[in-house]
């Protein structure tokens, strides 16, 4: 699974599906409090970007579009991920990322 989610985030890169913003490696970013930030539904990808600045990786896993920023990067690379619809409105989030963890994004607010 590791080496098919490396070759994922590889094809989405080269392929023009994801962008990926050179973060200098000692940027740091409170995950904890962006995720505790974010209210399903409601929070925008703006809001977000406003924040965070630009996200370290925007691209689509599956079909769903998902915006990730680093937010740690020792001992493991962390990331916090959310996946944003048409509008850009936050549908599903995870944080506390280890690089290598499958993700598959739910649509929250589908459920509403």
């Amino acid at each position: 699974m590791n080496a098919f989610r490396s070759l994922l985030a590889s094809t989405l890169v080269t392929s023009g599906c994801a962008s990926v913003e050179a973060a200098p490696e000692n940027r740091q970013l409170d995950g904890a409090a962006a995720a505790k930030s974010v209210v399903l539904c409601e929070t925008t990808l703006s809001d977000l970007e406003s924040r965070l600045g630009a996200p370290t990786r925007d691209g689509l896993l599956h079909a769903s579009r998902v915006v990730s920023w680093i937010t740690a990067w020792d001992p493991l690379v962390r990331y916090l991920a959310v996946q944003v619809n048409q509008e850009g409105v936050v549908t599903d989030l995870y944080w506390d990322v280890p690089s290598e963890i499958p993700w598959t994004p739910t649509d929250q607010c589908h459920k509403r």
